[in-house]
């Protein structure tokens, strides 16, 4: 693809890399690997900072399983916010749509958990063990231990890391200052230390050997990504018409001239460095090919050499089949729906929580007690209110009969109930003693009446809940 000339459509390759990466991948500089680098640091600084962080004295962002709550961002959830998170992940998902569409796999190349540890170990490799070049010299000269010593510092280095990501992800899921303290005492919980070595155990395993074989052979996403992208799509491509034919140097140059063979005028200079780079060990000149993740190293490695050949940048870069320009892939139709759907996803998540009432009910028949009729003649039902606030601040509520009832309740105490706490109170309804009901329950018919138990905070007189039960009275 020239300046002038849209390339032409490449068909997506199903078939493994040549490149094994034995020796890894050459380091290289440019603004897609500044940028790599950028969204790298941002995502572990918020991975690791935000298990720390407090908000009015509790986490702010927590997953308590054992007591079914979630702290995010200020806010306390339950499992009657299970409409939220589907439309969070929805969100998600339509987010993950819009990404494949415009970008491709652009997500997978700066944003992805296995992309991001995988450069962070591959950086640690080559600080220990030097570049590629190094290592297949150090290997051919036959220096076993001092491979082998290095190789051991770089396991070990992988093992601190997973440690520390098995830590933090547990920190998600109990306060992380507490499970320090747990931690530097050595009293870890069973669950918290499974969870912990589990996750080392599964991040050296994917980020340190594994590699670019979980995306692959593992991840379903490379899969199905050409579904939603577009002949619009923006890829990283190789410009083929302006690339080709290749140019020959060094001795097979001399070979060529002796021949008297036509001189190439292509500009790629046929150097492989944007294979050397790549860390899925692909040519991309191949055409495009399922297992590139976008993430852009060999563009920064070809117009590095397209800089030294003094030729225009962009022989790689990121284009579409058709030449479409980023305003273009973005007034696509598909696109313009996918942003229409998560916008309406985005408003239907503020108003779940602008409608939200942070407080959840429950009403049963007491078992033990059904119904029983008093020295006086009055019928009594037993139940058992269970209430849990989930609300960021203490309630203090009060149990009444919704509706106009002969029923009666007993006057009782509010009951107070701190944030994230849940209380289950005993409660007695009570009809009073009248003569017909006393004919009627003489001839062995049960009557049934319906109640509504309505459960008001007297902080915020917009929380309650109102729920149905029944009252029976005996034969």
């Amino acid at each position: 693809m020239s300046s002038a000339t849209a390339p032409r459509a490449q068909p997506v390759h199903f078939y493994p890399p040549k490149s094994t990466l034995q020796f890894g991948i050459r380091a290289i500089a440019g603004r897609f690997n500044w940028a790599r680098w950028w969204s790298i640091g941002i995502t572990q600084v918020l991975f690791f900072g935000l298990c720390w962080a407090q908000w009015q004295g509790r986490p702010l962002v927590s997953f308590d399983l054992v007591r079914q709550q979630v702290h995010l961002l200020g806010g306390l959830f339950g499992p009657q916010d299970l409409l939220l998170l589907t439309l969070l992940l929805i969100g998600g998902a339509l987010a993950l749509f819009v990404t494949s569409a415009v970008g491709g796999r652009i997500f997978c190349g700066f944003v992805c958990p296995q992309s991001v540890y995988t450069a962070l170990f591959i950086w640690i490799e080559q600080q220990v063990q030097g570049t590629p070049g190094q290592r297949q010299r150090r290997q051919a000269s036959g220096a076993t231990a001092a491979l082998w010593a290095r190789r051991l510092l770089t396991w070990a280095l992988w093992a601190l890391v997973s440690l520390a990501l098995g830590w933090t992800l547990t920190a998600y899921f109990s306060s992380g200052p507490a499970l320090w303290q747990r931690t530097w005492h050595g009293q870890l919980g069973r669950a918290e230390a499974t969870l912990m070595l589990g996750y080392a155990a599964f991040a050296f395993a994917q980020a340190g050997f594994l590699r670019e074989k979980v995306c692959q052979h593992m991840c379903p996403y490379a899969r199905f990504q050409g579904v939603m992208a577009t002949p619009q799509t923006q890829s990283v491509v190789y410009d083929a018409p302006r690339g080709e034919p290749r140019r020959i140097t060094g001795q097979a140059a001399a070979r060529a001239a002796s021949t008297a063979q036509p001189p190439s005028r292509g500009d790629c200079l046929d150097c492989n460095l944007c294979v050397e780079v790549c860390p899925a060990g692909i040519d991309i000149r191949n055409g495009l090919q399922y297992e590139c993740i976008s993430c852009g190293l060999c563009i920064d490695a070809c117009d590095r050499v397209m800089d030294k050949a003094r030729q225009p940048q962009g022989l790689i870069r990121f284009a579409s089949q058709q030449g479409a320009d980023w305003r273009h892939t973005l007034r696509q139709r598909r696109v313009r729906v996918y942003f229409a759907l998560l916008g309406l996803t985005a408003m239907a998540v503020v108003a779940t929580v602008a409608w939200r009432v942070p407080l959840q009910v429950e009403v049963v028949r007491d078992r033990g007690v059904m119904a029983r009729q008093l020295r006086n003649g009055d019928v009594e039902n037993i139940y058992r209110v269970h209430i849990q606030n989930y609300d960021t601040q203490a309630h203090a509520y009060r149990i009444v009969l919704a509706g106009d009832t002969p029923l009666q309740m007993p006057p009782q105490q509010p009951i107070r109930i701190a944030s994230g706490e849940e209380r289950t109170v005993a409660v007695a309804v009570v009809q009073p003693y009248r003569a017909e009901d006393s004919a009627e329950s003489g001839r062995g018919v049960a009557a049934v009446m319906p109640i509504t138990f309505r459960v008001q905070s007297l902080v915020n007189g917009q929380q309650q809940r109102n729920r149905s039960s029944s009252f029976v009275q005996p034969r």
